[in-house]
């Protein structure tokens, strides 16, 4: 039996896993992919850099126009009014166009519009002020805060109406006035008559005006610049440094080593007063932007 012939078996070459000759040139098989990757990258670059400068330049542009908007405000503000405004811890004189005098407490705003004393004398007061309001039956003074009314022909009055407090006060020293509220009140809107000693105190929350009476002397003595306590009590003092400088004070701490105070005091700054107060009552003081803290251990 003739051996039989086996069939030829052709092994075709191995199937190559390399790049085509054309990528495998110097430099091409390395260089491609991540040069690739880098446009990708660049391009999602772009795209978030430009949505970045978008965003903020649309926040730059909110910000001009509200900043434009407060310097029109102002502009115009300043176009209609006299504004004045007094230094932190305190007090300014002002001479009116009609030759009243105001003296302006501190850390708060007047408001006098540009055509005072020619057809009203009418006045806007964010703060606390003394006005000594020469008489002109033709135009009776009219003064207004955010929550009251007061219509004088000539007289010496205080009011002290701090936007930041919910009640606000008027106090009559010589002549007559008339206070009301600068509101459509629900329970009453009939205004009070005041007499020399007599006062007006308004809390808006509840809406409630009283009539009451007030130390003459002590406000007084305020208007001459004079601050003066005999044996006052901690609290005492501390309500008389708010009233006279116009400022809130925030007290800290146990208050068990305060004594009772005296002392004058002539036209003096807050930080004098309160270094001697702070030595007295053994506490530690600090003069804030809007408030002064008494510290105790």
């Amino acid at each position: 039996m003739s051996k039989e012939t086996q069939p030829e078996v052709i092994l075709s070459e191995p199937v190559s896993t390399a790049l085509p000759q054309f990528l495998q040139e110097e430099g091409q098989s390395k260089d491609l992919i991540p040069l690739y990757k880098r446009r990708s990258f660049v391009r999602i670059w772009y795209a978030s850099a430009a949505a970045v400068l978008l965003v903020m330049g649309l926040v730059l542009f909110h910000h001009d126009q509200e900043e434009r908007k407060l310097e029109l405000a102002f502009e115009k503000e300043q176009q209609q009014y006299q504004v004045y405004k007094s230094p932190f811890g305190e007090r300014m004189n002002i001479t009116l166009p009609d030759h009243s005098k105001v003296i302006l407490n501190a850390n708060s705003i007047l408001k006098v519009p540009r055509g005072y004393h020619k057809d009203s004398r009418k006045v806007v007061l964010l703060g606390a002020a003394y006005f000594d309001i020469l008489p002109n039956a033709e135009l009776p003074f009219n003064l207004e805060s955010s929550d009251m009314k007061v219509t004088v022909l000539g007289t010496s009055f205080y009011m002290r109406a701090y936007p930041n407090e919910s009640g606000q006060q008027v106090e009559l020293l010589n002549g007559k006035l008339k206070v009301q509220k600068a509101y459509k009140s629900t329970l009453d809107n009939q205004p009070e008559i005041l007499l020399p000693g007599d006062m007006v105190m308004l809390n808006r929350s509840v809406d409630l005006m009283e009539k009451e009476t007030f130390d003459v002397q002590q406000r007084e003595a305020w208007v001459k610049g004079q601050l003066k306590f005999k044996d006052a009590s901690f609290s005492v003092v501390v309500t008389a440094l708010e009233d006279w400088y116009g400022v809130p004070i925030e007290i800290q701490g146990d208050q068990k080593s305060a004594v009772k105070f005296s002392g004058t005091y002539e036209n003096e700054s807050l930080d004098r007063v309160l270094h001697m107060f702070s030595l007295a009552t053994k506490c530690n003081f600090k003069i804030a932007e809007e408030k002064v803290i008494l510290r105790f251990k």
